[in-house]
């Protein structure tokens, strides 16, 4: 394979596009990446390293090849553009095989423990200053290193994964087999498929096998020489569970000629989610392992009750995928009933499609009487500390053990910075997103509002954030719900009011470059970030003679606040543009949903409230010349300046009822210049409340409601407010 000059990454989950990218980045080529979970800290790594991540999956120009994760379905919107323009699209393992052909490979294969291996030995031969190239499928719990290095004319250490069959495209230098129980049922139907897939890759290993004495795996490889054979020797579970790790590294050093028989592995740092301590207390431990298969949750279990024995053990665990439940149910019940408690998360499925056979109920099924009878399936974090309770006092110990993949491991976290804060939520929540959030993301306390909306009235917010990019505005978003903190948006901080005490929860506000990116597409289209302010829209869709949008130019706000409150003027609304929107919905999902399924109506859109909108594709009515769409924008702006007050105010204050102006209506009662402290009603347009200097919120609020209360006495129509009381209902202060 020609080496590519440029190329784009696709994955979904975070971690497995990362290592390639810093790997191929390392040989001098173009990276651009796109995943919906690339997570800190290993978003800023891949940012350092110069690669370029993406807000979206669509690149600056057109790669040399397209490399996708299993997980991103090749006839996807993400990746059939590609094909049919004719652009090489490879899955991950297929495409490193390929670039990796001619390079020493040592492949590190088994049903579990390879990242672990893989990490332990790329840090040993760190410690004895040899240079190589490797790849992880996890990061080092103290990041001390990259989980992806590209070093020229050296070896390759990798994992080989055998989950989506690009095991087959391998024809490595070495191979370390860690051991072969049968696993990604939806593949192997049986064991021996599986063995038969890993003895494959051994015919087709060109020099040494590195395999467990005493196991199948040495057998086949005793009666098919002339490889090479380095055996290395696994203790029995559970006190060789990392002694069988180093075993196996120190083999396969000695397979490459490197002796580290003098490195100190007990200075190995580990692998993050890998028998991970995450807090402990005199009473209490809380620990993270990504253990889903039987075996390995048989070897974690036992390893902490051998550890501590004299904590009780309360496991949280949350199955890996539907196919893997539904076949290993049984088994991965005997081993989870070494458990005192257990607490069970519904089945992560990954990419794989709902299957009740595959559920968390069908393994409840299999569990002894004993556990079965007061064990609960949990969907919701606060549910779930209440049923784990408080640290133990007294004689009282425990272990707290998050074991399996998905949810779990934020759900871990959090657990832990609650243990950590004492049940404060506030601190917790702080605690949980100190190493969460990019650093250009800060997280501020305590923050003043009322500069930051256009009336300029109101308190502070216990929480004030402005997320540089969507991944730290999910992770807030997230923490926001495991903590049970109350959150809202603001753009400009028109159509808003913050009350004199302020906002109790988290305020956040789309503001950075990432979210007023406004960039031209085909056909008339432009795709703009939510902060993008809707002058700077109507700006630089006239500049490239775009007709439409002129009545955007007066509206004092972003395109998100537009979008959730389908603002409108001159007989236009913002829905009118819109092709589709991308959405981060409540479940922390992003998806793109076209205009026309959206829930959308007089001042309000549905899916802007439920979730928070993070780009649309606006299409214009046509084109035009430049003169001609900016002498349409001048004339709607002095009609604007013409009828609406100059003042600071949130704009109107009140919905039009059917058929009639509620300016109008406010005008035909006398209610201009009413006042109310420094709060007072326009002589212009009646339907603007302006803050004629020191105003209170309380005096905005005061006025509204006795605007409203002398409306609905003088010809009987009750004004709704248009404008938004944040953390408030209308209805407790117009009752």
């Amino acid at each position: 394979m020609k080496n590519p000059k440029r190329v784009l990454l696709l994955g979904a989950g975070g971690m497995g596009m990362a290592p390639l990218a810093l790997y191929l980045q390392g040989a001098g080529i173009q990276v651009e990446a796109y995943d919906d979970r690339f997570a800190e800290p290993l978003r800023s790594r891949l940012l350092g390293e110069g690669i370029e991540v993406l807000g979206e999956p669509i690149p600056t120009g057109d790669p040399d090849c397209v490399i996708r994760s299993s997980a991103v379905p090749e006839e996807g919107p993400q990746v059939s553009p590609w094909i049919k323009k004719g652009i090489p699209v490879y899955r991950r393992g297929e495409f490193l095989a390929k670039f990796t052909a001619r390079r020493n490979i040592l492949a590190v294969v088994g049903s579990h423990g390879k990242t672990t291996t893989t990490g332990m030995l790329v840090w040993a031969l760190e410690q004895v200053d040899f240079p190589c190239s490797y790849l992880i499928g996890g990061s080092f719990r103290d990041e001390s290193l990259p989980p992806g290095k590209f070093i020229r004319k050296s070896w390759v250490i990798l994992e080989v994964d055998e989950s989506d069959g690009t095991i087959e495209d391998f024809s490595p230098t070495t191979t370390l087999a860690l051991n072969c129980d049968w696993d990604h049922v939806d593949r192997y139907e049986s064991s021996d498929s599986l063995a038969s897939t890993f003895q494959g890759l051994f015919t087709r290993t060109k020099d040494c096998l590195i395999v467990p004495r005493g196991s199948a795996l040495a057998e086949w490889a005793d009666a098919n020489p002339p490889l090479r054979l380095f055996p290395f020797d696994p203790l029995a579970e559970p006190a060789g569970y990392f002694e069988s790790n180093r075993r196996a590294a120190l083999a396969a050093g000695e397979s490459m000629g490197i002796d580290l028989s003098g490195v100190d592995f007990s200075k190995f740092p580990g692998m993050k989610r890998r028998q991970s301590v995450l807090h402990e207390s005199e009473s209490r431990c809380v620990v993270e392992d990504y253990a889903h298969h039987p075996t390995e949750i048989r070897a974690f279990l036992s390893q902490r009750r051998l550890q501590l024995p004299d904590h009780l053990l309360q496991v949280v665990f949350q199955p890996h995928r539907f196919s893997r439940t539904q076949a290993l149910a049984e088994h991965l019940a005997d081993e989870l009933s070494q458990a005192d408690d257990l607490h069970l998360m519904p089945t992560y499925g990954a990419f794989e499609k709902f299957d009740q056979a595959g559920s968390a109920e069908t393994l409840m099924g299999y569990l002894p009487p004993r556990l079965r009878d007061r064990t609960r399936i949990f969907s919701e974090f606060s549910e779930l500390r209440k049923a784990i309770g408080p640290t133990p006092s007294g004689k009282d110990l425990d272990q707290v053990l998050f074991v399996g993949a998905g949810d779990l491991e934020r759900w871990a976290h959090a657990f832990a910075s609650w243990e950590q804060a004492n049940g404060d939520k506030h601190n917790a929540f702080a605690h949980y997103l100190s190493t969460r959030l990019s650093g250009s993301t800060p997280l501020l306390p305590d923050e003043p509002l009322a500069s930051k909306t256009t009336i300029g009235v109101g308190g502070a917010s216990r929480w004030y954030a402005e997320p540089d990019h969507s991944e730290d505005l999910r992770t807030i978003v997230e923490a926001c719900n495991l903590f049970g903190i109350q959150r809202a948006m603001i753009g400009r901080g028109s159509n808003l009011i913050i009350p004199d005490e302020g906002f109790g929860g988290l305020v956040l506000r789309l503001r950075g470059p990432f979210w007023k990116e406004i960039s031209p597409r085909t056909e008339g289209t432009l795709v703009v970030g939510a902060g993008a302010r809707l002058k700077e829209i109507c700006k630089f869709a006239c500049g490239r003679g775009l007709k439409g949008f002129e009545f955007l130019e007066g509206i004092p706000g972003t395109l998100g606040g537009a979008l959730r409150m389908n603002a409108g003027a001159m007989g236009w609304e913002t829905f009118d543009l819109v092709e589709w929107v991308s959405f981060l919905l409540p479940d922390g999902s992003i998806r793109q949903i076209p205009g026309a399924d959206l829930d959308v109506g007089y001042r309000y859109c549905k899916e802007a409230y439920e979730g928070i909108a993070l780009r649309a594709k606006l299409r214009a009515e046509g084109r035009s010349g430049h003169r001609a769409i900016r002498n349409a924008i001048e004339k709607l702006a002095r009609k604007r300046r013409s009828t609406q007050p100059k003042e600071s105010s949130s704009g109107c204050i009140f919905r039009n009822p059917e058929d009639v102006s509620a300016g109008l209506l406010i005008d035909q009662v006398g209610m201009k210049g009413e006042r109310e402290g420094g709060a007072v009603v326009s002589d212009l347009h009646a339907n603007f409340i302006v803050n004629e200097g020191g105003a209170s919120a309380e005096e905005v609020i005061a006025l509204i409601k006795r605007v409203r209360d002398r409306v609905k006495e003088s010809n009987g129509h009750l004004l709704e407010p248009e404008v938004t009381l944040m953390g408030k209902s209308w209805k407790e202060y117009l009752s």
